[in-house]
């Protein structure tokens, strides 16, 4: 007969998720939490902060990321203009916009990059997909260089 491996803190959690309400294990982690869940944040982004060490991010600057987050606004502010009210598309392009700006770290826009690609090929064309994907892939290199600056 096998010995059962104990579990982890993770899987304690996964094995709670499926035997509780999510909301429960919500209410309890922030509780439990030394930084509580933040409003746009996925459960993993909110474990990932509790993670030592690795799961640590140097803070990005202010200004950095106000001008990061205006430049991923901007790309996909004009999908809004043609779309029915209502729609599908306007659904999708409104949870990127709180997306990008509930983003914390320009991590967290890297992210939604793939999001924007998507939007936009299939409101304009790929071209014009890939154009603003080049732009916002220059803002973030940007960032990163005065981040290594910063950083020494």
């Amino acid at each position: 007969m096998k010995a059962k491996p104990s579990l982890s803190r993770w899987d304690e959690i996964v094995d709670a998720a499926q035997a509780v309400e999510l909301d429960d294990i919500e209410t309890r982690a922030m509780n439990d939490a030394p930084t509580r869940r933040r409003g746009g944040d996925s459960i993993f982004q909110s474990l990932m902060r509790l993670w030592p060490g690795d799961g640590r991010r140097p803070e990005a600057s202010a200004r950095a990321m106000a001008r990061l987050r205006a430049a991923f606004r901007a790309s996909v502010a004009d999908l809004t203009d043609g779309a029915a009210p209502g729609s599908e598309a306007q659904a999708r392009v409104s949870a990127l916009l709180r997306h990008i700006v509930h983003a914390r770290h320009p991590q967290d826009l890297w992210h939604l990059r793939t999001a924007i690609y998507t939007e936009v090929a299939r409101a304009v064309d790929q071209q014009e997909a890939e154009a603003r994907l080049v732009a916002l892939n220059r803002q973030l290199e940007q960032g990163k260089s005065l981040l290594r600056r910063l950083l020494g």
